[in-house]
This record gives C-alpha cells, structure tokens and sequence, in this order.
C-alpha cells in the first residue's frame, strides 16, 4: 500500500485525527514556513503519536547540527532537507527524504540519490520552498521511481491524488495545503477524503 505523509502539523487534533485514519508519516516543519513549529510545541504533539508512525522534521538549509539537535530533542525519526545532505546527515541513523524542487522538463534521472534515500519530489516555485499548492508533471520521475522508493509531494489533494499514485506507484504521497482548512489548520473532511482517495487508488 502506498504511504501517506501528512505534512504542516500544527495543532493536537489534527495529529490525532490522522492518526486514527491510519496516516504513516507526519511531518512537522522546523524552518521558514507559514507551518512552523518550535521544538517545544512539536514534542508536545510527537508524545501524543504511536511508535509506528515516522514523526518527519523538515528543514530547508540548517546545518547538520540543527538537525541533529532538533531531531534528538523531538524524538524524530525521519528528516527531509532541501539541500543536499551531508555525511552527518546521514549519521543520525534516521530515515532520509531528501527533497528536490521539480523544474518544467528537469531530467530528475540526473540527480544523486543514494541507496537507501526515499526521495521526496516537490514543486519548483522561485518564491518559496515547498507549499506552493501547486502539481508537477509526475511522469518526469517515472525512471526514477522505478529504481527507488520515491515520496510524491506537491499540489496533491484529495482529486487527483489517485492519479500520482497510478502514475508512479509511489513509495509514499505527501499533502500539507490540499488537506488544510488555512495554513497550520488541517480539514477533516478534506483529510478524511484524502486517505480514502488513496486507498481507493490502491485497490485500484
């Protein structure tokens, strides 16, 4: 089945309500968003969620020992950074979604993904880093999703997100704007649609 990431948590019910759909991955943004969260209120929301959920703290450009200090703190079990990784990175033992911002025709077979990365694809915007709401052409990663365990990210909801998932059969789907009522504030019925949308797409 294909993962879900539901990405931008800033609030105690919307967590839970994830939870309770069966999501896989929650992401909780560490660095320059209209979604940022301290460390504090994020470990207030990481106690509330079950070991089998990776708890995902993303990160545009922080140093490696950012990262590092941030992730020991929250108890995270997953990072995605929108640079390159480092050695030290990758140090931490934790389950790497290196994120790269899809261009128009951007050959992603070019890029360096190393093995054991899932790496997560997001739309390129030259004013912003990740919630732009706004889909890529997935077929660009066809090749690349073939050879690894790839994360769909960008301009998903709860409509077209069965065709990313029968297009590329993705390791895992990510939304943060599709499923929110406003920025940092999750819809249930949007969220509740979105998993649904899904699991259909799974069945399919």
């Amino acid at each position: 089945m294909t993962k879900i990431k539901i990405c931008g948590n800033t609030r105690a019910q919307d967590v839970e309500l994830a939870v309770e759909l069966g999501v896989d991955l929650l992401g909780f943004i560490f660095t320059r968003s209209k979604r940022q969260i301290g460390v504090d209120e994020a470990k207030a929301l990481i106690a509330t969620v079950p070991s089998g959920v990776e708890r995902v703290g993303v990160f545009i450009d922080e140093s490696p020992e950012e990262i590092a200090a941030v992730a020991t703190a929250c108890g995270l079990t997953a990072i995605q950074v929108y640079r390159p990784l480092t050695g030290k990175d990758r140090a931490l033992g934790l389950l790497n979604l290196p994120a790269f911002r899809v261009q128009d025709r951007e050959d992603l077979g070019a890029l360096r993904v190393e093995k054991g990365d899932h790496p997560l694809f997001d739309t390129w915007a030259a004013d912003r880093i990740g919630g732009t709401g706004r889909a890529w052409a997935w077929s660009q990663a066809s090749t690349v999703a073939r050879q690894h365990p790839v994360v769909v990210s960008g301009g998903l909801t709860p409509d077209n997100v069965d065709d990313a998932v029968r297009e590329l059969h993705p390791w895992a789907v990510d939304v943060c704007s599709g499923v929110e009522a406003e920025p940092g504030r999750k819809d249930p019925a949007k969220l509740r649609a979105f998993v649904a949308a899904v699991r259909e797409a799974d069945r399919g």
